[in-house]
């Protein structure tokens, strides 16, 4: 079936979400520490157009959980990729979303907690929750004990249902649906993962705006997809899907975020709208735990022509390495905006099994400021790396060597001042950089005429405001992290 492309018809007003503070400490130093595994595959390591006709909101599954006489959603209209921005009704946005594989089961055992997250998401300025749609071995000791998700229960169509209009009419919150976990077990054979697609498909039929995108399985090579023969299955049932539903659809995440290779052979030749990465979390190179912060940025260098989305980053309580950092986890944020990837996800081990609430956890206070001192095109704009000569700023690193142009602190013997990365994009004259792993301050000299603005990612808090002559050098420190926004000119 060839795909089309259609436009939602409603018009969704907006609604203001005030948040307040947990009470944490962002100017607390914490530490970048080893995890061990959330346990079992299911939890992954851690535990384009299209077409369908229906918009009838009665569906499989019907469910409405939100008030009528509530405000409506804060956004709406269906999502859509424009030059690699996510887009709705209400124009372009800086995606974010949390991990709360739990969801489903929560629907059915403890909806009240659920809804208690879900506002605690809204309220920090959250766009949606990434869910797991099976998970768990209900007939076997696993990690998922107790909170399975079975897609075999009678109710299982107004579950996923019930979980998706809650998330949207209660709390204006899109829900990333990751189909399959611990597929082996699940949803063994291809019949059954054609009827779980069929399944969400039916479900999703008149709530295209109250998803954010499909995603077919998490980490496909551990969860039921494993082999050249399971790498076919994957791909054939996402290019289907894609095919049958307007809402963007990914495959899964290969088993290395660094091998472009490992990243083709799930992606290429594209079979779906979005690559879901999960990029890699070692914290043992030189630029320590900083390294995670900047993975997003080497995805354009495969030169694939699949859009990507930062699925499940180094977080609070990851597996393979941990990030409780506030500041490194708002950058994280923003670096995978600036590197051309419209949507991040805070991972956290409280959003995998549910044992613990998500405000017991740091990195949610850190990017609701974004909106408002970013673009929110920002995805869509084009990368400038460190050392391109049309780049607006020269970077300096110090070291035994000197000041060195156009380069990082971690190349430097005897760094004494520097950054780790600094990435670029830009849209005519303006220009977005930013500058990761601050050791000390950082020296920048402006290729042209110019005027910029320094933020900290931590917080938005403003650090200066330069305008400089062609040639002109400037010291620039304050934090750990800086977003410089300025133009040309």
């Amino acid at each position: 079936m060839a795909r089309q492309r259609h436009s939602t018809l409603a018009t969704i007003a907006l609604l203001a979400i005030a948040g307040c503070g947990d009470g944490e400490d962002a100017a607390a130093a914490t530490t970048t520490t080893l995890a061990s595994d959330e346990g079992g595959s299911g939890a992954s390591s851690d535990g384009g157009s299209t077409s369908h006709a229906s918009s009838d909101t009665t569906g499989v599954g019907s469910s409405s959980t939100g008030d009528p006489d509530d405000p409506p959603p804060a956004r709406g209209g269906r999502v859509r990729l424009e030059g690699g921005a996510f887009v709705d009704d209400g124009g372009p946005f800086l995606a974010r979303s949390a991990t709360l594989m739990w969801a489903a089961w929560a629907y059915e055992n403890d909806r009240p907690r659920l809804e208690e997250n879900l506002a605690w998401l809204a309220a920090k300025g959250f766009h949606g929750i990434r869910a797991l749609g099976t998970v768990g071995d209900p007939a076997a000791p696993d990690y998922w004990d107790g909170r399975e998700i079975d897609p075999h229960g009678p109710d299982y169509a107004d579950v996923i249902a019930g979980v998706t209009d809650l998330a949207w009419n209660g709390y204006g919150l899109r829900v990333e649906w990751t189909l399959i976990g611990d597929g082996q077990i699940t949803v063994p054979t291809l019949g059954e993962r054609q009827a779980l697609v069929d399944t969400f498909l039916a479900m999703s039929s008149g709530r295209e705006q109250q998803i954010l995108h499909f995603e077919l399985a998490n980490e496909a090579w551990q969860n039921g997809f494993g082999g050249d023969d399971g790498l076919a299955q994957l791909r054939e049932l996402t290019a289907s899907m894609r095919d049958r539903t307007d809402i963007l659809v990914a495959a899964s995440a290969p088993y290395s975020s660094v091998d472009c290779g490992a990243i083709a052979a799930v992606y290429d030749p594209p079979i779906s709208d979005l690559a879901t990465i999960h990029f890699d979390r070692d914290i043992g190179q030189i630029d320590g735990s900083w390294r995670p912060v900047w993975q997003p940025w080497t995805y354009a260098e495969c030169g694939l022509g699949t859009v990507a989305t930062n699925n499940e980053p180094i977080g609070p309580g990851a597996s393979v390495a941990s990030e409780d950092d506030p500041e490194r986890l708002a950058a994280a944020a923003v670096a995978t905006w600036v590197s051309g990837l419209p949507h991040y996800v805070l991972h956290t081990h409280a959003g995998v099994r549910g044992d613990d609430d998500l405000w017991n956890t740091a990195g949610f206070d850190g990017l609701a400021h974004f909106d408002d001192e970013l673009p929110h095109d920002l995805a869509a704009w084009s990368r400038r790396p460190l050392a391109d000569p049309g780049s607006p700023l020269v970077v300096f690193a110090t070291g035994d060597a000197g000041d060195v142009p156009d380069a990082t602190w971690p190349q430097q013997s005897g760094a004494s001042s520097g950054v780790v990365a600094a990435l670029g994009a830009e849209s005519g004259d303006a220009f977005v950089v930013v500058l990761l792993g601050v050791l000390d301050h950082v020296d920048v000299q402006a290729r042209a005429a110019q005027s910029f603005e320094v933020r900290a990612a931590l917080d938005g808090a403003l650090l200066g405001q330069h305008t400089l002559a062609a040639g002109e050098r400037v010291t620039l420190g304050g934090a750990g992290a800086l977003v410089l926004r300025g133009s040309r000119g």
